[in-house]
């Protein structure tokens, strides 16, 4: 069927068709019946609606004073300034330790001639894990790997010197 063809067929239809039946009683009757029900939910609605604008302001209301507590006390978000971090409590222990032993160190055993080249790589695999956590702070995966090659390095290097003993007097 072509545009003319179609127009034809629109221009033989009746202007207007009447219904076979009044239509106005079942009109009239979905009417009421959707007006009880709107009567019926009106009020719990605009419960739910107004808890949901309190929750709304209450939650801008926190995140204001956050932010007023932020612009007031830039320190607070700050955690290696008030207390060290895992990472770094970790450091410092192995370091002294790593120290200790190396000012202890008499000789190298036998068999550890490449012992500070072994050395070496531990540092470098401790500072990679560092650099990860410098992403993901307080991570336990990185600070048990962290722990992990610290007490590593330690173990070889107690195995590969020859140390003095500690005098205790």
């Amino acid at each position: 069927m072509n545009d003319q063809q179609l127009d034809n067929a629109i221009s033989k239809l009746a202007p207007q068709i009447a219904p076979q039946r009044d239509l106005w009683p079942d009109i009239a009757a979905q009417l009421e019946i959707t007006v009880q029900h709107e009567a019926v939910e009106t009020p719990p609605d605009t419960t739910k609606s107004a808890r949901w604008y309190w929750g709304v302001a209450a939650m801008l209301g926190l995140l204001s004073v956050f932010g007023w507590q932020q612009s007031l006390l830039p320190g607070t978000t700050s955690t290696t300034a008030a207390m060290p971090s895992a990472e770094l409590m970790l450091l410092q222990l192995y370091e002294q330790q790593k120290a200790t032993q190396l000012s202890q160190m008499v000789a190298v055993a036998e068999g550890f001639d490449n012992w500070q080249q072994q050395i070496r790589v531990w540092d470098q695999a401790i500072a990679q894990v560092r650099q990860a956590l410098a992403f993901y702070p307080d991570e336990p995966q990185l600070l048990a790997q962290l722990q992990s090659l610290y007490q590593q390095q330690l173990s070889y290097l107690q195995q590969a010197t020859l140390q003095q003993p500690l005098l205790i007097s």
